[in-house]
């Protein structure tokens, strides 16, 4: 049975019309994953209506795992979205519910390079010149989630020295409990070093992001 229905599969071609460069999606699996079948069945799916989207599966005990440092969490799902020069923007957990429309306008976002941001914000992300990590813990039925985990996202896009994660904390559980989640969205920065929860404006969570630096 089809996970897309028919008008979600209209909806999201449309979307993906804007896409102008090839991406692909690189899912990480692992035995007694409860969602990894559907996160790779999605997937697919999604890349029958555009000729510039790929899936590739791999093992979480595969050699890609380890390049793209999958296995960090110790669970599965995780999901890679990258053109190539892009990848930062990553998954972990399945990107359903209410974080579908955050992931198929990521689809969009790192294949056109184009983040949305204002130029001002833009150039203080260009000036940040040092690892950053974004955590942004969510849940699927979370409705204020998806702005903050896309938000995250966008400076992943802008700046290849951040790496943004969406971390589903049902699935993701122990390390929601390691960094007492009790709310969501909840968005921590390079770990302890900063946290904070809510959907914020991206200049004020830019502002947060360099408090941490």
């Amino acid at each position: 049975m089809a996970i897309l229905s028919d008008e979600n599969r209209d909806d999201v071609k449309e979307v993906f019309e804007q896409m102008d460069t090839e991406l692909t999606a690189h899912v990480f699996t692992a035995d007694n994953c409860e969602y990894c079948d559907e996160t790779v069945e999605l997937n697919e799916e999604l890349a029958e209506l555009t000729d510039l989207y790929t899936v590739e599966v791999h093992d979480m005990n595969s050699e890609a795992a380890e390049d793209w440092n999958a296995t960090k969490y110790d669970n599965a799902p995780v999901t890679v979205l990258t053109d190539g020069e892009i990848r930062g923007v990553r998954y972990y957990g399945i990107p359903s519910g209410q974080e579908f429309g955050a992931y198929v306008r990521d689809i969009v976002a790192v294949s056109t390079g184009e983040s949305g941001l204002d130029e001002d914000i833009k150039t203080e992300l260009a000036e940040i010149d040092e690892p950053v990590n974004i955590k942004v813990f969510v849940t699927l039925t979370c409705p204020h989630c998806p702005q903050a985990v896309e938000t995250a996202h966008k400076f992943a896009i802008e700046n290849p020295n951040i790496t943004s994660e969406m971390v589903e904390s049902q699935e993701f559980m122990e390390l929601s409990q390691e960094f007492g989640v009790r709310g969501v969205p909840q968005v921590n920065i390079n770990d302890e070093a900063s946290e904070f929860t809510g959907a914020q404006p991206p200049q004020q969570f830019l502002d947060q992001v360099k408090a941490a630096l």
